[in-house]
């Protein structure tokens, strides 16, 4: 039985959650940190939401990340998922 490949936004939400929850930030800490709601960070790692280019972008300088980073991680984890 093949398993269903990880969409990228489900692959985005797990490594943000995973660098989020490494530098000890609640969701509050990180969404004022990258000038978003902590709402809105909440739906991008439950998958509900998926950020824009510059969200996706303020939340890795948030992380003191290179956006290249996150994207990295997420392709990755996707590939892996195949």
């Amino acid at each position: 039985m093949r398993r269903r490949r990880l969409e990228f936004s489900d692959a985005f939400a797990l490594v943000l959650e995973k660098h989020r929850t490494a530098k000890k930030l609640s969701k509050q800490e990180l969404a004022q940190k990258a000038g978003l709601h902590q709402t809105y960070i909440g739906m991008i790692e439950r998958g509900v939401s998926n950020p824009s280019l510059d969200a996706a972008n303020a939340i890795a300088e948030a992380l003191e990340l290179p956006f290249s980073k996150l994207i990295g991680e997420a392709e990755a984890l996707r590939r892996c998922s195949e």
